[in-house]
């Protein structure tokens, strides 16, 4: 493993990420700084890089797994001057030998970050350490995973990009279950008073409409539908 250190460049601009992951950034920015950060599904490895950038990370991973992500990251992070590790891996499947204590896992479905720390638990086992998840698809499977299996939520981001909405959940290793009601599996329990999660319910209605149409019903969905209705109009 290497370092993972810096190379101080000062006046650098840095790339914008989007909306998504610029959330995503700030919020690792605000938490940390980390002894070491991982970030599953890298891709570019935008995230590592920032964050050894702005000093959030001593040291930060980036995997994914497909060598073509790992090289463009590669040549990414020559360009920014910092140095994380990069490894192919599948989820923790090759991270053996790093203490994470910040782990991001952005852009996959709900069901597929729920595996990859199913498979990577003894790396998420400290209360010390903070997951910073963005599922694309899925987020009551997310929810519901997390809070059967001792992670605590601590914050649901919300955010718009390209007129979509997105969620980015932070969360602890608790070790308890966490209680929970069917409709915080799509709504989450922090609810905030902002466009983007307005625009969150706003899709929230618009599937549970569809499920209930296509036969799929669930004897809460109908409080469900008046819910998140509620919530999708201003105050």
């Amino acid at each position: 493993m290497s370092d993972g250190g810096t190379a101080q460049k000062p006046n650098r601009r840095k790339k914008s990420l989007g909306a998504r992951l610029e959330t995503v950034a700030l919020l690792v920015h605000e938490a940390g700084p980390f002894r070491c950060l991982c970030d599953i599904g890298s891709d570019h490895a935008y995230l590592p890089i920032r964050a050894l950038e702005n000093g959030d990370a001593e040291t930060a991973v980036a995997a994914d797994v497909r060598e073509g992500p790992l090289e463009r990251g590669r040549a990414n992070a020559r360009a920014a001057g910092v140095n994380p590790d990069f490894r192919l891996s599948d989820g923790f499947s090759n991270l053996d030998g790093y203490a994470f204590d910040a782990v991001c896992i952005c852009g996959l479905g709900g069901e597929t970050i729920a595996s990859i720390l199913e498979g990577g638990k003894h790396f998420v086992q400290t209360e010390d350490g903070l997951l910073f998840l963005q599922p694309m698809t899925a987020h009551d499977d997310l929810r519901l995973y997390l809070w059967n299996n001792g992670f605590r939520i601590e914050n649901e981001t919300f955010v718009t990009e390209g007129k979509k909405p997105y969620v980015i959940l932070t969360a602890r290793r608790t070790n308890r279950p966490e209680p929970f009601a069917y409709q915080d599996l799509f709504l989450g329990k922090i609810r905030p008073d902002s466009d983007p999660f307005r625009a969150y319910c706003t899709k929230v209605k618009s599937q549970t409409e569809k499920r209930m149409r296509g036969g799929n019903r669930h004897p809460e969905d109908e409080e469900l539908l008046r819910t998140a209705d509620r919530l999708s109009q201003k105050p």
